[in-house]
C-alpha cells in the first residue's frame, strides 16, 4: 500500500504550521487596512467596482514573506478574520481584537477610521420589508434559523487558472465587453461588471510576479549555489504563474495556492476549498511523469508542502478525490491515492473527502480506512450513486453533476459553476412536531407560534398526527423561503463578490455577478434537523398510544408538559417498549425515510429570487444542540432541552445492535432526493479498525454501504473512556481529534456541551 514519510524539511514545515508561525502574524490586520483604503478612495464608483478595486489593492499591496524550507511560496495571513473584514459590517467589539494584530497605534486608528466610514457608506437594501417579527419570533424560539448566505461556501473553478492564467481570464473579460452592445438593456450594469473582473485578473496576472522579485532580491544576496537553485526554481515558477498557464505539477500547485489566497482575502478562509484536487493535478503530474521531470516521492512532497500551507486548527477547506469524471468513468488516479498517503504521513487534520461508487478501486477505500484508522475523523466518504442521481433530478446536467464537490462541511456544489448558498435555511422537524401535538402552540408558554391544527387529544390515529405535523412544516418552511429569498436580494445590492465570479462560469458571458444570479446553476441548500427523534416519536405514539393503548394523549401531553415529571415510567416506555431508528428496524426506519421523504419533496417545489431551486440537505451542523434546547419533551422519551440527534445519526445512544444495523438503516433513507447530500456521523471503536482482519472487513463495510445507497459517512474512531480522560487531562490529549458536526476539530477546544454529545454517542464495537 502508498505510504509516505515527510522529508526532514516537510517536518520542520509541519512543526512551523502547528505553532502557529508566529511570524507570520506581524501581517494580520493588513488585509483590512489595505482593504479600506482603496474602498475609500473609490467613493462614487459603482459598488462591484469599489469592492473589486478595493481586493485588487489587497492582491497588490500585501506585504511579502519569504519563509525559511518554503517550497511554495505566499499565505493568506488571516489571523481574527472578524477584523479583517471591514466592509461585512463593523462595531467598537472589533476594535479590541484589531489591537491584537501587529499594525502600529497610527495603522490601528485609521483602520478603525476607515472601517466607521465603510459601515455608514453601506448600500441600504431600503426597497426591501424589514424581517416580519413573526418569522424573528420562530427562528428566536427554535423552529427555524436562516442562513441565506453566499459567502464562503464556495469551490471556485480554479481549474481555469491552471488552464489558462490570470492572463486568459483577463482575455476573456475583454472580448465578452468588446462582444457587447451599448444598446443592451444590462449594457451600463454589464460594463461595470466587467470593469470590476478586469481589475481582479489585472491583479492576479501581477501577484506571482510580485513574488519573482522578491525571491530575485533574496537571490541577489545569496551565497549558498544549493539554495540559490531552490530559489531561482521559486523565482521561474512565479514569472510563469498564476499570470500563464501551468505547465508542471509544482507550477499548477503553485497557481492553486495563490488563486486560493485571493479567495481568503476576498471573503474569508472558512469553507472555501478546492475541490477535486485529483482531478485538477493529474494532467500536471503525469507530464511530469512521462518527460521524466518528477518521481512519485517528489510529487508526494510537493503535495504534503501544499497541505501544510492550507493547514489550520480548525479547517474545512476541503480538498476531494476519487469519484466518476465527467464522462462517467471512474476518476480514481495516482494522486488521489497519493493525497490520501500523503494525509496520513503528515499525521494532522486535513480537511479531505473522498467520493466513492459501487465500482471504486478497492486500493482507495483501503487507503482511505489506513487514514480512519489513525484517528481525526478524516476522510469522509459521499455516494456518487446517491448523488449524482439527486443533482439531475434538480437540474443539474449529468456531465455537471458528475463533477460535484464538497464545499467545506457536507454542503455540495458544481466547481466553478454554481452560487450554491449552502445551508441557507434549516427547519427543526422535532419543534414542529411538539407544535403539531399541542395545537401550533408551544407548550412551555402557551404562545401560539403556528397553525391550529389540533391537539393530540383531537386525533383519531396516526394518520392525524402526520397531517398536523407536515401542515406546521410546511407553514415554518414559507418563513424560511422567504428569508432566504429575502437575503439573496439583500446580497445582490450590497455584497457583489467579483473575484467567485471570475472563476465561476457564464458570470463572465452573462456579464453578472454571481450575487446578481450570473452562474451556471444558482440554488439554496434547506436543511432539516430532527428527523430521528421524529421517526422515534412517531414510532411511539404509532405504537404506545394508537395501537396498544398503553397511555392517553392526555396523559402523554400533561406528561410531555412537565418533562416527564412524576412520569418517569411513562418515559422508560417509551423509550424501550417501540423500535428505534438506527437498529435495522424496518418500521422504525420506514418513518425516518417517510419524514425525509417528505421534507425532500416539499422543498423541490421551492423557488429562489432568481429562479433557483431549493436542494434539500438531511444536516444538522451544530443546530441539534441550540435547537434542542428550545425543543421540549419528546414522545420518544427525549427530555426537554437535550440535544437533537445529529443529522440522520441515530439518537445519541439509540443504536444499540452494532455498526452493520445503523448502516442498514441509512440505506433506507431517500438519499437520492437530498441533493445538497446528506450527512452521518458513525462511532466506533478502535478494535475495529485494528490493522489486520479488523480492517480488512471495515474495508468491506464501507464499500458495502455505498452498494446499499448510503449517501454520506463520517466515522469517529475512538472509545468513550478516552474522550473522558481527554475532559479530565486535556493537556495530555492536545493532538486529540474528533469529528464534530461535518467538520474535524481539536477534541479539548470543544465547549463542555458539544463533548458531551459527542460521548453520547453510541461507540460501536461490533
Amino acid at each position: 500500500m502508498l505510504q509516505y514519510t515527510p522529508s526532514a524539511r516537510i517536518e520542520r514545515l509541519r512543526q512551523r504550521a502547528l505553532a502557529d508561525d508566529p511570524s507570520l502574524r506581524q501581517f494580520q490586520g493588513w488585509r483590512g487596512l489595505l482593504y479600506s483604503e482603496a474602498y475609500l478612495q473609490a467613493a462614487g464608483k459603482p459598488l462591484i467596482l469599489r469592492r473589486a478595486l478595493s481586493l485588487a489593492n489587497v492582491v497588490n499591496q500585501m506585504p511579502i514573506a519569504l519563509g525559511t524550507d518554503d517550497i511554495f511560496v505566499g499565505h493568506h495571513y488571516l489571523g481574527d478574520e472578524s477584523c479583517d473584514f471591514p466592509e461585512f459590517g463593523w462595531d467598537e467589539g472589533k476594535l479590541a481584537r484589531l489591537e491584537r494584530t501587529a499594525l502600529t497605534a497610527e495603522e490601528r486608528q485609521q483602520y478603525h477610521t476607515n472601517a466607521i466610514l465603510i459601515s455608514h457608506m453601506q448600500q441600504p437594501a431600503t426597497d426591501l420589508e424589514p424581517l416580519p417579527e413573526e418569522i424573528a419570533e420562530a427562528q428566536r424560539r427554535g423552529v427555524i434559523e436562516i442562513w441565506g448566505t453566499h459567502l464562503n461556501h464556495s469551490v471556485r473553478g480554479y481549474a481555469q487558472v491552471l488552464q489558462v492564467g490570470f492572463e486568459g481570464l483577463l482575455d476573456k473579460v475583454r472580448k465578452a465587453r468588446d462582444a457587447s452592445a451599448l444598446t443592451d438593456p444590462q449594457a451600463a450594469r454589464q460594463r461595470a461588471f466587467w470593469a470590476a473582473e478586469e481589475a481582479i485578473a489585472k491583479a492576479g496576472c501581477a501577484f506571482g510576479r510580485r513574488y519573482a522579485a522578491a525571491l530575485q532580491a533574496v537571490i541577489d544576496q545569496c551565497d549558498d549555489s544549493a539554495e540559490r537553485r531552490e530559489l531561482e526554481l521559486q523565482r521561474d515558477v512565479c514569472l510563469q504563474v498564476p499570470a500563464r498557464p501551468a505547465r508542471t505539477l509544482r507550477e499548477a500547485i503553485q497557481a492553486l495556492w495563490f488563486a486560493h489566497i485571493i479567495t481568503c482575502w476576498e471573503d474569508g478562509i472558512n469553507a472555501n476549498s478546492l475541490g477535486r484536487i485529483d482531478q485538477m493535478l493529474y494532467p500536471y503530474y503525469a507530464a511530469d511523469l512521462k518527460a521524466g521531470r518528477i518521481a512519485p516521492t517528489e510529487a508526494m512532497e510537493l503535495l504534503a508542502a501544499f497541505w501544510v500551507k492550507l493547514y489550520r486548527f480548525y479547517d474545512v477547506q476541503q480538498a476531494m478525490v476519487g469519484g466518476a469524471t465527467p464522462q462517467g468513468a471512474d476518476g480514481c488516479n495516482d494522486l488521489s491515492l497519493m493525497a490520501l498517503a500523503v494525509t496520513k504521513g503528515l499525521g494532522f487534520v486535513r480537511c479531505l473527502s473522498v467520493r466513492l461508487h459501487q465500482d471504486s478501486p478497492h486500493e482507495l477505500v483501503e487507503l482511505a480506512v489506513e487514514n480512519l484508522a489513525q484517528g481525526g475523523g478524516i476522510p469522509f466518504f459521499f455516494n456518487d450513486d446517491t448523488l449524482i442521481p439527486a443533482l439531475t433530478r434538480n437540474g443539474v446536467a449529468l456531465e455537471d453533476a458528475r463533477d460535484y464537490a464538497a464545499i467545506g462541511c457536507i454542503e455540495i456544489t458544481i466547481p466553478g459553476r454554481a452560487q450554491p448558498h449552502a445551508c441557507s435555511n434549516w427547519i427543526n422537524l422535532a419543534k414542529c412536531l411538539e407544535l403539531a401535538l399541542f395545537d401550533g402552540a408551544d407548550p412551555r408558554d402557551g404562545v401560539q407560534l403556528g397553525p391550529h391544527t389540533g391537539s393530540l387529544q383531537d386525533m383519531a390515529g396516526i394518520e392525524d398526527v402526520w397531517q398536523a405535523f407536515t401542515t406546521q412544516v410546511e407553514f415554518f418552511s414559507a418563513y424560511n423561503v422567504y428569508g432566504s429569498n429575502r437575503l439573496e436580494q439583500y446580497n445582490e445590492r450590497c455584497t457583489p463578490l467579483p473575484y467567485l465570479s471570475l472563476l465561476t462560469e457564464d458570470c463572465i458571458a452573462r456579464g453578472m455577478d454571481i450575487s446578481w444570479g450570473g452562474a451556471r446553476y444558482d440554488y439554496h441548500s434547506t436543511a432539516a434537523v430532527g428527523i430521528p427523534n421524529v421517526a422515534d416519536s412517531f414510532m411511539a405514539l404509532e405504537q404506545l398510544v394508537f395501537t396498544h393503548k398503553l397511555t392517553d394523549a392526555g396523559t402523554l401531553l400533561q406528561a410531555l408538559k412537565a418533562n416527564f415529571a412524576d412520569a418517569e415510567d411513562l418515559r422508560q416506555a417509551l423509550l424501550h417498549r417501540a423500535p428505534k431508528y438506527g437498529n435495522d428496524s424496518p418500521a422504525a426506519d420506514a418513518w425516518a425515510d417517510r419524514v425525509a421523504r417528505f421534507y425532500c419533496e416539499l422543498a423541490g417545489g421551492w423557488r429562489s429570487s432568481h429562479g433557483g431551486r431549493y436542494f434539500c440537505h438531511l444536516f444538522s451542523y451544530t443546530l441539534m444542540l441550540p435547537f434542542g434546547a428550545r425543543t421540549g419533551a419528546m414522545p420518544d422519551g427525549r427530555l426537554a432541552g437535550t440535544p437533537l440527534a445529529y443529522s440522520v445519526s441515530a439518537v445519541q445512544g439509540r443504536d444499540e445492535r452494532g455498526v452493520t444495523p445503523m448502516l442498514l438503516s441509512l440505506s433506507r433513507l431517500p438519499h437520492n432526493l437530498a441533493a445538497a447530500s446528506s450527512s452521518a456521523i458513525i462511532e466506533v471503536d478502535p478494535n475495529l479498525l485494528a490493522e489486520g482482519e479488523a480492517r480488512a472487513k471495515f474495508v468491506d463495510l464501507i464499500q458495502t454501504a455505498i452498494r446499499q445507497g448510503v449517501g454520506q459517512m463520517q466515522w469517529n474512531v475512538v472509545n468513550a473512556e478516552t474522550l473522558r480522560k481527554a475532559q479530565a487531562d486535556p493537556e495530555a490529549y492536545r493532538s486529540l481529534c474528533v469529528r464534530v458536526s461535518g467538520y474535524s476539530q481539536q477534541f479539548i477546544l470543544l465547549n463542555k456541551d458539544m463533548q458531551e454529545h459527542i460521548i453520547a454517542r453510541t461507540k460501536h464495537k461490533q
